[in-house]
């Protein structure tokens, strides 16, 4: 019982960290898009 807690407990704490690596991601990539469409124009 104490097993399956800490495993979903683990797989909570990794999703939260990987929609916050791709928010990062997806920032990121805006970012430069935008800069290098500003650059273009």
């Amino acid at each position: 019982m104490a097993f399956g807690e800490q495993k979903k407990k683990k797989t909570g704490f990794e999703n939260l960290t990987r929609l916050v690596i791709i928010v990062m991601l997806v920032t990121m990539i805006l970012g430069i898009v935008a800069t290098a469409i500003n650059a273009l124009m």
